[in-house]
């Protein structure tokens, strides 16, 4: 081999060992932004009022979200105790259902709370009501736009 084929061979390999050692830092890659994932969304309903917390339905099984129904004891009407959230100062709410995944604050007024986690309410939502009890608290960051945050 001459000197000439070799000068050719070394200026080839060097050329290749550039072109693969450049292209692997130089190669663009597309990646397409993806919209960002809301589960939750608040509704207005009116100033000084509880905004409407709707979620997706991906939301509700994450969180695994469960209800019961406000019932009536003679004159009175209870909820589960699990149902009750409170705010800063201490006023007691329950997250109604008005909708397909769609959620609003309801004040009540606690009677008693019986030894059976029973609440009996002087005053809140009708019998019949269906209101959260586990995932209420989740609702309640949604809607002081909290949640998520740390």
């Amino acid at each position: 081999m001459n000197s000439k084929t070799a000068l050719r061979k070394a200026f080839l390999s060097c050329v290749i060992v550039v072109a693969i050692a450049s292209s692997g830092g130089c190669a663009e890659i597309e990646v397409p932004m993806a919209e960002p994932y809301e589960p939750a969304h608040l509704e207005s309903t009116g100033p000084d009022q509880p905004a409407r917390v709707i979620l997706t339905e991906e939301a509700v099984h994450r969180v695994q979200l469960q209800t019961t129904v406000v019932k009536a004891h003679g004159a009175d009407v209870s909820l589960d105790h699990a149902a009750l959230v409170y705010d800063k100062k201490g006023k007691p709410w329950v997250f109604t259902v008005i909708g397909p995944l769609t959620y609003v604050r309801s004040a009540v007024d606690i009677k008693e709370v019986r030894d059976d986690h029973l609440v009996v309410l002087n005053s809140g939502p009708p019998a019949g009501t269906e209101v959260v009890t586990v995932g209420a608290i989740e609702l309640w960051g949604t809607e002081l736009e909290i949640a998520g945050k740390h």
